[in-house]
């Protein structure tokens, strides 16, 4: 959502079509994840983060673990595009906003049948629409300047 209401993603899709490979552009499970698999080895992964800490940890849940396991390894580089809504103390607050505010509002957007979906709050389900099934904090990467993160000065995505 972050790219999106930046205006990254209608960028891409205008500039660079011919590269930018998109999972919303699949147009079945299996094509959606072909192109999540080659996202994972692309030179330029394009991501946000549910959360970053004061001391710069990213946070973020993942329901297939496609993005962060190319946050992890994988892609050449990771750019991360953050609005300051993201921006936390420490890694409990971190888990306090994914559980409050991202995965309930994820759910809501992707049609998820969850509790959270329903109560606005993480109800620490076993749902098979659960869409929190990998937690990763990301407190420093070894590849020197891999990953860039990019604060924007406002409010974008959950």
């Amino acid at each position: 959502m972050t790219l999106k209401e930046s205006g990254v993603i209608d960028l891409l899709n205008k500039e660079f079509s011919s590269v930018y490979l998109d999972r919303s552009a699949g147009k079945n499970r299996e094509e959606v994840e072909e192109i999540m698999r080659k996202a994972f080895v692309s030179d330029t992964f394009l991501t946000s983060s549910n959360a970053i800490t004061e001391n710069g940890e990213l946070y973020n849940v993942d329901g297939n673990g496609n993005r962060v396991s190319a946050m992890i390894y994988g892609p050449r580089q990771v750019i991360v595009v953050a609005g300051i809504n993201k921006i936390v103390k420490d890694l409990d607050e971190a888990r306090e906003r994914v559980e409050k505010i991202a995965a309930p509002k994820n759910t809501v957007r992707l049609e998820k049948n969850t509790p959270c979906a329903k109560t606005g709050k993480c109800e620490h389900c076993h749902s098979d629409d659960r869409i929190c099934c990998s937690y990763v904090a990301l407190a420093q990467q070894r590849v020197p300047d891999r990953i860039k993160v990019i604060i924007v000065n406002e409010s974008l995505g959950y």
